[in-house]
C-alpha cells in the first residue's frame, strides 16, 4: 500500500502550527506557575519584614497575636503551638487566606503576625481575565505563526512546484528561480547534470545504432538480392538454400528493430496482428523440436495494433522463437485480443530452464526495449504445472 503523501507547504503549515501551540501551552503553564510562586514569595517577604521591624504596624492588614492562645480558633488549629520561627502560608477556608510569620516572644511564648491576603490573591474574576489574556495572546501568536508559515512555505514550496512542473513537461526549459534556497539550487543542478548525462548516453546509443544498422544494411541488401536471384533458379541443395533465406530474413528483421530504437519519433503505422502471426508461424515453424508440437492462432477477427508491422515481426518473432526453443511437446497458442497479443506454451516455464540451456543473444532484451519505445507493456509469467505465458498489451 502506498504511503500517504503531503505537500511541503502542508507539512510546514502543520509543523509551525503545532510548534506554536506547544510553545504557547508550555509558556502559559510556566507563566501561571511562576505567577503563583512569585505571589507567595512576595507575601512571605512582606510579613517577614513586618515581623522583624522594631516597631511593627506599618503594613495594613497585618495583625499581631501574642501567644498561641490569642490566635483565632480557625487560625490556631492550623498552626502548632511549637511551630518554629518562620513564615507559613495558611488557607483558612471561608475566613480567607493568610501568610503568618512566627517569631519568639518576650515572655518565651511565640508571637504571630498574620497577613490577610484574601483580597490580594487571584480571584475567579482575575483568573478569567488572565485566561482571556492568555487566549488572546495564543490566538495572536497562532495567527503570526500561520502567516510566517505561509511565507516560508511559499518561498520553499514554489520553487519545488516549478521544478516538478519542469520535470513533468517534456522539453520545457529549467526553472530559473530557486527561491534563494541552497538545497533547491543544489537539487536543480543535480537534475540538470543527470539529464545531461542521460542525453549524452542516449545520443551515443542512437549514433551507435544508426551506424551499426547502416553497416549491416549494405551487406544485408547484397545477401537479400542474391537470395532473390537464386529463387528464380533454386539450387539443388534446397535445405541449405532455405536456411540461408531464413537467416537473411531474420537478419533483416533484427536490423529493422535496431533501427527503430535509434529513431526519435514514434510511427503512427498500424499492423494486422493476425497476418503478422501467420507470417511468423510460417517463418519459424521449422524450429519445432518435434512434429507433435501444435502451433495455433486464436482470434475473433482482425486486430490492428498501433505498431509498424516490421517492429511487430521483431518483437513477436523473438517471443515465438523462445517458445519453440523451450517446448518439447504440447501446444504453442497465440491469442489475439483487441488490446493484447498473448503467447502461451507448454514448455519448461519461465525461469525454470536447466542451467546451460538458456537462450542467448539480444532477443528478449530487444523485445523489452521496443515495447518500452512504443509504450507497450510486456508481462512474462510461468504457468502451472508447465509452460509460460507472454503478454504484449497496449492502450486502446
Amino acid at each position: 500500500m502506498r504511503a500517504r503523501t503531503r505537500s511541503v507547504r502542508a507539512m510546514l503549515h502543520r509543523a509551525m502550527g503545532l510548534s506554536a501551540a506547544f510553545a504557547l501551552v508550555l509558556m502559559g503553564g510556566f507563566f501561571t506557575l511562576f505567577s503563583y510562586d512569585l505571589e507567595d514569595v512576595i507575601f512571605s517577604r512582606i510579613v517577614a519584614a513586618e515581623a522583624d521591624r522594631p516597631e511593627p504596624g506599618h503594613v495594613p492588614g497585618i495583625t499581631r497575636y501574642d501567644g498561641h492562645s490569642a490566635l483565632p480558633p480557625w487560625l490556631a488549629e492550623r498552626l502548632r503551638p511549637d511551630a518554629p520561627a518562620g513564615e507559613y502560608e495558611v488557607p483558612a477556608g471561608s475566613h480567607g487566606h493568610f501568610h503568618v510569620a512566627v517569631r519568639p516572644g518576650d515572655g518565651g511564648g511565640p508571637r504571630y503576625f498574620a497577613f490577610d491576603v484574601t483580597r490580594l490573591t487571584s480571584t475567579t474574576d482575575n483568573l478569567k481575565r488572565t485566561a482571556g489574556l492568555l487566549l488572546a495572546s495564543a490566538l495572536l501568536a497562532l495567527l503570526a505563526a500561520a502567516l510566517l508559515a505561509r511565507l516560508v512555505a511559499r518561498r520553499l514550496g514554489r520553487p519545488l512546484e516549478r521544478m516538478v512542473e519542469w520535470i513533468r513537461a517534456e522539453g520545457a526549459p529549467p526553472p530559473g528561480d530557486d527561491g534563494g534556497v541552497a538545497e533547491v539550487r543544489t537539487l536543480l543542478d543535480a537534475l540538470l547534470a543527470r539529464d545531461a548525462r542521460l542525453q549524452e548516453q542516449l545520443e551515443r546509443e542512437q549514433r551507435f545504432n544508426r551506424d551499426a544498422s547502416h553497416e549491416l544494411r549494405t551487406p544485408l541488401a547484397v545477401a537479400q538480392g542474391a537470395v532473390e536471384i537464386l529463387e528464380l533458379d533454386p539450387p539443388k541443395d534446397t535445405e541449405t538454400f532455405d536456411r540461408l533465406r531464413r537467416a537473411v530474413s531474420q537478419m533483416g528483421l533484427l536490423t529493422e528493430g535496431i533501427l527503430w530504437l535509434a529513431r526519435e519519433r514514434r510511427s503512427e503505422e498500424r499492423c494486422d496482428l493476425h497476418r503478422v502471426s501467420r507470417e511468423l508461424i510460417a517463418l519459424y515453424g521449422h524450429l519445432r523440436r518435434s512434429e507433435g508440437i501444435e502451433l495455433a492462432i486464436e482470434s475473433a477477427g482482425e486486430v490492428h495494433a498501433p505498431l509498424p508491422a516490421s517492429v511487430a515481426r521483431v518483437m513477436m518473432g523473438n517471443l515465438l522463437k523462445n517458445a519453440l526453443a523451450y517446448t518439447d511437446e504440447g501446444r504453442i497458442v497465440i491469442a489475439i485480443e483487441p488490446s493484447a497479443w498473448t503467447l502461451t506454451d507448454t514448455g519448461a516455464g519461465f525461469g525454470r530452464a536447466e542451467p546451460g540451456s538458456e537462450s542467448h543473444g539480444i532477443g528478449l532484451s530487444l523485445v523489452e526495449r521496443l515495447a518500452q519505445r512504443f509504450g507497450w507493456t510486456l508481462c512474462i509469467d510461468a504457468v502451472e504445472p508447465r509452460g509460460t505465458r507472454v503478454r504484449l498489451s497496449w492502450r486502446g
